[in-house]
């Protein structure tokens, strides 16, 4: 089989500096969006932001991206400008999945997610590069509905008009049709250039829900709010909205817009079972949305640890951050523990441990959603941050069933990053991921108990087979590496006099006995 053939090319080099990880992330977003390659955007932003920070950060050397479409898929390609560099792979007795661990952690996530990967050298550069395949696009009819009696067909008016209105980055109009100046009596020049919210009475309570240039923003959106129209009346429409972008790569918002009683025209009906030729069930299961998944993508880690890591991953990505971090809170709500992170000091930030009620106030509790635009302008505002060269924070709660699980945070290098509105798409990503996070918890613990019970039984099972001094001060230590510590030292006291007296050491590498003694 031949080589692809490349149908789309773009390119950009990033300077070796934090702040270039975020923004590689944003040109590989915008790229895949822009060539309609929506189903591996996901994927494709946490592989180029692990291999960017390994250039950038790791490399210390600027990173030059470049995405390739052909007609089966992307190629990502990461180069940096340190050849000799050796890349950190995987060997024998390494496990490079600790979560503590930086190092190759990007090439691991190649090899999970990417369908082909490697790396190619060469006396300028290095080349790090993953495949993503596009999943099979059925061919024919996408939906279909069953043939009605005319009786039962949804009513429309006589003359059926869509409104069709383009809004550019600003939200202002830039097209208005025939159809638009019918149902809404402006003539396009009273309209053109005027902020699409000036004529739009939209559902929305400040600070509560997604307002209308959030609603603009969005690749694609459908609902219900309202027109002002010139004869003083705010008529209800029924909208569809999609993002695109021309030739020069400007985007701009479409707006399809028909009366409220003539919504079935644009309303997307649920997914039938005869739908893209599938069965049944496959079909219910891809027509019902799980917003757990939709965030933390499938398939969903299993293990805790890897649940918590792949969320920080997916919430730094959402806001476009330079760090994040999720803490658990502990059985009596008084502490918050740090349990995974990404773009801060893995080693040092593990298990740390902070009040959740830091302070007076709603930005001293972690009980409520919070924006620090600087928090060098207070020092200890942000405990975990210090020193860390991160400047701006939001950070929401998980909560189940209204009791405090747990906290998530966003951090950029740049102040003033931040405001309520990504305090709300951050709340909402944590309302959906609280009961996973919190179910995942609770089998962690089920599961160390069950092995607690497992490890005393048989250490009582080992003690009682000998009265033996020697053998059972050996046991004692054996059952201890590497079950529950790297080494152990097991000390006996004759009488209550006399100090304790050095009776065993073990240590997992028998290599370090010695020198341990």
């Amino acid at each position: 089989m031949g080589r692809p053939v490349i149908t789309a090319r773009a390119a950009a080099t990033f300077e070796p500096v934090g702040r270039s990880v975020a923004a590689a992330r944003a040109f590989v977003r915008d790229t895949l969006h822009g060539w309609g390659l929506q189903e591996v955007v996901d994927d494709a932003v946490v592989l180029t932001s692990e291999l960017v920070t390994n250039a950038v950060v790791h490399a210390g050397t600027t990173a030059e991206v470049i995405c390739l479409r052909d007609r089966e898929g992307v190629r990502v390609e990461v180069a940096d400008r340190h050849p000799e560099r050796e890349l950190p792979l995987q060997e024998p007795g390494l496990h490079m999945g600790n979560p503590d661990r930086e190092g190759g952690r990007g090439l691991l996530l190649c090899g999970a997610l990417a369908s082909h990967w490697g790396v190619d050298y060469t006396t300028a550069d290095k080349r790090v590069w993953f495949r993503l395949d596009l999943p099979e696009r059925p061919v024919g009819t996408r939906s279909a509905g069953p043939a009605l009696p005319d009786d039962q067909l949804p009513l429309t008016d006589p003359r059926v008009r869509v409104a069709v209105v383009q809004i550019d980055r600003l939200g202002a109009v830039s097209a208005w049709n025939d159809d638009a100046t019918a149902l809404f009596g402006y003539p396009p020049e009273q309209v053109v250039g005027k902020p699409l919210g000036d004529l739009a009475a939209w559902p929305h309570t400040p600070g509560t829900g997604t307002g209308i240039a959030e609603a603009l923003a969005l690749s694609r959106w459908e609902g219900t709010y309202g027109i002002r129209g010139a004869d003083g009346r705010t008529q209800p429409v029924y909208a569809s909205h999609l993002r695109v972008r021309d030739a020069q790569g400007e985007p701009s918002t479409v707006c399809l817009l028909v009366p409220e009683s003539g919504r079935a025209v644009l309303q997307s009906a649920p997914r039938s079972a005869a739908a893209d030729g599938g069965t049944g069930q496959e079909n219910r299961d891809r027509s019902t949305t799980d917003p757990f998944e939709a965030f933390i993508g499938s398939p969903a880690p299993e293990d805790l640890d890897g649940l918590l890591q792949r969320t920080v991953e997916r919430a730094r990505d959402m806001l476009d951050g330079d760090a994040a971090y999720l803490l658990l809170a502990t059985d009596d709500e008084t502490e918050l523990e740090v349990r995974a992170s990404t773009g801060l000091p893995a080693a040092r930030q593990r298990f740390a441990r902070v009040p959740v009620e830091a302070g007076s106030g709603r930005y001293g509790s972690a009980r409520m959603p919070s924006v620090h635009e600087d928090v060098t302008a207070v020092p200890g505002a942000v405990p975990l941050l210090s020193g860390t060269g991160m400047r701006s924070v939001v950070t929401v709660p998980l909560k189940v069933e209204g009791r405090l699980t747990g906290s998530l945070g966003v951090a950029a290098e740049a102040a003033g990053r931040y405001t309520n509105e990504e305090a709300l798409r951050l709340q909402f990503a944590a309302d959906r991921i609280a009961l996973a996070v919190e179910s995942a918890r609770l089998t962690e613990l089920e599961r160390l108990r069950r092995g607690s019970l497992s490890f005393l039984v048989e250490a009582s099972d080992l003690l009682a087979g000998t009265l033996d001094r020697d053998q059972t001060l050996a046991l004692m230590a054996q059952m201890t590496v590497p079950t529950l510590a790297t080494w152990c030292a097991v000390y006996t006291i004759a009488d209550t006099t006399s100090e304790p007296e050095l009776s065993y050491v073990l240590h997992e590498d028998e290599e370090q006995i010695d020198g341990l003694k």
